[in-house]
């Protein structure tokens, strides 16, 4: 500060106070000057900001150093007491006009560096410096420095920290106690090799020249390189040394190590070494496997042939490992099914922790079939004898399970079923007994398959199988057709309602959550059923009828059954006459595109519009693309579908353009079908290329289910399509199955909130709080996001309120023809298509 007094000397304190106004607002400190009456003639904005002063204090006419101390007196700056005692006080020591510096805390925590000095030509300057910030971090700094120091004094090891010198910077006491030192001789910077000496002239490193030791042991440190050693001392006490150097900035600063006493852990591994060494070669001589664990289920033996057996290996047994990691070990990679791995281990667990006399058999995923015999140990602890009996079961069942039995499932396979569904048919026939036919399909088995490969996907159809032979009747048929398709024939039913009854419980039953693969699925089926005799006098029409009225349990939403009706023979004709046309029109190209409106949430500009198929039907109708789509994957024609709504898309986009709506963009929609298209990149590059447009201006929109398929190749087919510059959105996000894991690995630009969030957003907070998260997580991923389904005001303004960046919805527009949508763009306010 005294640098800044010849400024002072040499200017009138006139001059002084017109250019400090001027020049006090830019400092970085808070500055008050006072006249030599002690009155202020100038204070900035900072300076009243730090020590909280109304600002109407300086609008007239200056306060004195009195009112100000008097101020804040009142209102308790000083801590309780006399205001005006306490104001007398703080001027008596003004008054001296002394130069000084102290720290000061404000009521609030606000630390302030406060500097005061007489001014030579009279007066007095004030300068205070925010600095709370620096006495939190020194505050901190002493509160670590503590904890350290009572973690170390606390620590069942012995810790010395060396630095780059070698020189002693941080121990404890437990240091000095494993190396015997003495309490005199540990201190603050000592050598490395004044303290390691003490040892070395005790002999604890050998019979030569102490001296060659210390140095020999410095000259080790100094190469700073991380070890692991154990030592025993004269004493009979054996310690493991641990050394790991310090890293800064890219540099070695020192070394700290660690001395931990396991004199009694080496004692109990040798005599568990000896006692282990006998048991093994007895175990080693037994002609089958056996393993023994001991009271807390930690593996005392296994012989080879054991570990033979179970697919383990010595090195993992020699870790003597608790039961429960060899269970997880072998749930994990799916030696007991698919399973939910925690709680399957602690079931096991515990099971083991009480054993008893028991004799079971176990089919390892590679095929081989043990025969396990376990019994208690009498003080504690489970041995288990190990025999591979493969081929004998396998002979005995080979021949009954090829002919009869379904591979996968163990189910009855197509050949069995029709045998036994015959000789059902004729027994009713003859006996005047009513026959139901069940015939069940798994909904979105194929997204199950595709998406987390053919390992769990034939897991599901096991699990599902199970499921199925649990729910009916041991004299009932449950039959695998193949694939994901089922039937049940319920012999001898009764009333038609018990198959109804039946169906009901087969649907509560395989709608049940399973996990496969660490992912919770939610399965659901569809049931068609038909009656003996009413519905087929044989097998073929009976199945014929079952599997109409299972196709009309799909229509009516899936996850249900429906019986089957005379009537259904004509829908199944109506399907037929469906694809019909359904191909005509893809070969004639009988489609249009409607286009809806992109407009922007904040300021309500259109920013371009999704494109939609529509179909209208030889009859004159209109068919919804979700009843026509659907048939489209089915029938292979979805390449052409979506091939012909690009193109028409993109010709339409490129007239906008021409007419002067060059701002606008175009969405298009993608199926699962078209993404494995290795040739749709190729296709896109083209069709941008003919209608003259950049690729900028068109996003592709996939669904989270079609992304999740089969995410590698999604993601690597979105990334050739991102290359090209197409923008990529993840449509009807939070619907789906989706994994937040492969979301980040998407190419994506664009995040949909689906409508069914958006459309009670204003009255559930639950969708409330979905918008929320979804919009956040977006933008953090750095994704624009477009709500679907925005109908009312409120809703338009929820959204803007959370920062929703385009909004899509019939509040805007419904979708349009290319001519309506081209009228509705002109007549909107303030466009112009020069």
């Amino acid at each position: 500060m005294n640098q800044h007094l010849p400024f002072f000397s040499t200017l009138a304190l006139q001059d002084a106070l017109q250019l400090s106004r001027e020049m006090l607002e830019h400092l970085p400190v808070g500055i008050a000057l006072f006249d030599p009456e002690l009155r202020v003639l100038s204070i900035n904005r900072l300076a009243i900001r730090m020590l909280e002063f109304p600002q109407e204090l300086f609008s007239g006419e200056m306060p004195s150093l009195e009112d100000l101390l008097y101020f804040n007196a009142c209102r308790g700056e000083y801590g309780p007491g006399d205001p005006h005692e306490q104001t007398r006080q703080r001027m008596e020591l003004a008054l001296k006009l002394e130069a000084h510096r102290f720290v000061r805390q404000r009521p609030d925590g606000v630390v302030l560096d406060v500097i005061g000095a007489p001014l030579p030509g009279g007066g007095f300057v004030s300068i205070y410096t925010d600095i709370t910030e620096r006495e939190r971090n020194a505050t901190a700094m002493r509160d670590q420095a503590l904890y350290l120091s009572s973690v170390l004094a606390h620590l069942p090891q012995g810790i010395s920290v060396f630095d780059e010198q070698l020189r002693l910077k941080c121990w404890n006491q437990k240091f000095l106690e494993v190396l015997d030192l003495p309490p005199a001789g540990v201190y603050p910077d000592v050598a490395f090799e004044d303290l390691i000496r003490y040892p070395a002239e005790r002999g604890e490193f050998g019979p030569g020249d102490p001296e060659a030791y210390v140095q020999q042991r410095r000259k080790g440190a100094l190469r700073f390189e991380p070890h692991r050693l154990e030592r025993t001392r004269p004493t009979g006490r054996t310690h493991l040394i641990e050394g790991c150097p310090m890293q800064a900035d890219g540099r070695t600063v020192g070394f700290v190590t660690s001395y931990t006493d396991i004199t009694e852990n080496k004692a109990r591994e040798a005599a568990l070494t000896e006692k282990n060494a006998l048991l093994q070669t007895l175990a080693d001589n037994l002609p089958c496997g056996v393993s023994i664990f001991d009271k807390d289920l930690h593996l005392v033996l296994m012989n080879d042939e054991a570990i033979r057996l179970l697919g383990f290996t010595r090195e993992l047994v020699n870790q003597c490992p608790h039961f429960s990691e060899l269970a997880r070990f072998n749930a994990e990679r799916g030696e007991y099914g698919a399973v939910d791995v925690e709680a399957f281990v602690a079931d096991l667990t515990a099971k083991a922790l009480h054993p008893t006399h028991h004799r079971m058999e176990r089919v390892r995923p590679n095929g081989v079939v043990i025969d396990l015999v376990g019994a208690p140990i009498p003080h504690g602890g489970l041995v288990t004898l190990y025999s591979d009996v493969t081929e004998q079961r396998n002979a005995a069942r080979a021949i009954e399970r090829l002919a009869h039995h379904d591979t996968l499932t163990g189910l009855a396979n197509r050949y069995a079923l029709e045998a036994r569904l015959d000789q059902l048919v004729a027994d009713a026939r003859r006996h005047d007994r009513r026959l139901a036919v069940l015939f069940l399909d798994m909904d979105n088995f194929k997204g199950i398959n595709d998406s987390m490969g053919h390992s769990v996907g034939d897991e599901f159809l096991r699990v599902t199988a199970q499921r199925l032979r649990s729910a009916v009747r041991e004299n009932d048929i449950v039959a695998r057709l193949g694939g994901d398709e089922f039937v049940v024939v319920l012999s001898d039913m009764g009333e038609p309602q018990h198959a109804l009854s039946a169906a009901t419980k087969l649907l509560e039953k395989l709608s049940q959550p399973v996990t496969l693969a660490g992912q919770e699925l939610s399965p659901s089926t569809s049931i068609g059923i038909c009656f003996f005799p009413q519905d087929g006098r044989d097998r073929g029409s009976l199945m014929q009828s079952a599997d109409i009225a299972m196709y009309q349990a799909k229509q009516m939403g899936k996850g249900t059954y429906r019986c089957f009706d005379p009537a259904m023979m004509a829908v199944a004709t109506q399907r037929a006459a469906m694809e019909r046309a359904l191909k005509e029109a893809v070969a004639l190209e009988r489609f249009e595109v409607h286009y809806q409106p992109l407009v922007d949430c904040r300021t309500r500009a259109v920013l371009g519009c999704e494109a939609l198929i529509r179909w209208q039907h030889p009859d004159g109708h209109w068919i919804a693309p979700l009843d026509f789509i659907p048939l489209a994957e089915e029938l292979g024609l979805i390449n052409q579908v979506g091939k012909l709504v690009l193109q028409l898309a993109c010709s339409t986009l490129a007239l906008w353009h021409r007419e002067g709506f060059t701002h606008l963009g175009m969405s298009v929609n993608l199926s699962a079908v078209q993404l494995r298209n290795p040739l749709l990149p190729e296709q896109i590059a083209e069709t941008l290329q003919i209608n003259g447009l950049s690729a900028a201006a068109l996003t592709l929109e996939i669904t989270e289910s079609v992304a999740m398929q089969d995410p590698q190749t999604s993601i690597e087919r979105l990334e050739q399509i991102r290359a090209l510059g197409v923008r990529l959105a993840m449509d009807d996000f939070g619907t789906g199955y989706s994994s937040l894991a492969y979301l980040k690995r998407l190419p994506l630009n664009i995040l949909k909130l689906d409508r069914s969030f958006v459309q009670d957003l204003e009255s559930n907070p639950n969708d409330a709080a979905i918008c929320t998260a979804t919009i956040g997580l977006a933008h953090h991923l750095g994704l624009a996001v477009v709500a679907e389904g925005v109908e009312t005001e409120g809703q338009h303004a929820f959204l803007d309120r959370l920062g929703c960046d385009v909004c899509q919805g019939y509040l805007f527009s419904r979708p349009l023809p290319g001519d309506a949508l081209r009228r509705w763009l002109g007549g909107l306010p303030g466009v112009s298509t020069a």
